[in-house]
């Protein structure tokens, strides 16, 4: 079977995510990339999406909240991925190394597409990644990160896709985002399932249109099989 071009495609096959989390970066972000994909999971009954925890030096990476998030590995650990995705928070110009941007270059070209949340436009733009391609970052940054990188056409919008590029403006747009790769992928009937379950800005976006009949106000009000009671709180 042919490999779409861009993830961005309607496709049954896994796709295998690598999430690159530095250092002080927050939790909320990484729950907003990993649990819209569990819960897709859930709602197709496979594994329509893989994904590996990794930090700069394999070690677990501590977070605002105090946590330390496990890894699987280093940047190595990547191997075999479909997609990168780097989770930085604001503290990334202190913990970013030569060695880590040097990396993220060498690494590049395995991936079918590279992603930024939050912070993480900041490295990928450092490493080069983002020069001519489109991109965000959180709101607060926008015009630093514009003066920054002359060579990245920086937008205020929540999230944007470039090519094999893609980035989000903080947590709750990376949960739009990953929103948008289920829809895609899957359709957009899970990720209107999906879309009740996680703090996203506007849930109704991503529900299909009703059915016309009796059964169209409970379409619209509850997703397929009910919430469960963990998931209804997240």
């Amino acid at each position: 079977m042919a490999i779409p071009a861009t993830i961005f495609a309607p496709s049954t096959q896994p796709l295998d995510i690598a999430v690159l989390v530095l250092p002080r970066a927050s939790i909320l972000e990484v729950a907003s990339v990993l649990d819209p994909l569990r819960a897709a999971n859930r709602h197709l009954g496979r594994e329509g999406f893989r994904w590996r925890v990794i930090t700069p030096d394999g070690q677990p990476a501590p977070l605002t909240c105090g946590i330390e998030l496990p890894a699987r590995g280093g940047l190595a650990a990547a191997e075999g991925a479909d997609v990168l995705i780097v989770i930085a928070g604001y503290s990334q110009a202190e913990v970013v190394t030569r060695s880590l941007l040097s990396g993220l270059r060498r690494a590049a070209g395995r991936f079918r597409a590279i992603g930024g949340v939050d912070a993480g436009p900041w490295v990928l733009a450092r490493a080069g990644l983002l020069d001519g391609h489109r991109a965000t970052v959180h709101w607060e940054d926008l015009e630093d990160f514009s003066a920054a990188f002359p060579a990245v056409e920086v937008v205020p919008d929540r999230f944007v896709l470039s090519r094999n590029r893609f980035t989000a403006g903080g947590a709750v747009p990376a949960a739009d985002l990953m929103l948008h790769l289920i829809g895609t992928r899957c359709g957009a009937g899970v990720a209107g399932r999906v879309a009740d379950l996680v703090p996203v800005r506007d849930p109704r976006r991503w529900r299909p249109p009703a059915t016309p009949g009796p059964a169209a106000g409970r379409a619209r009000s509850a997703p397929v099989g009910g919430v469960d009671a963990d998931e209804s709180a997240f």
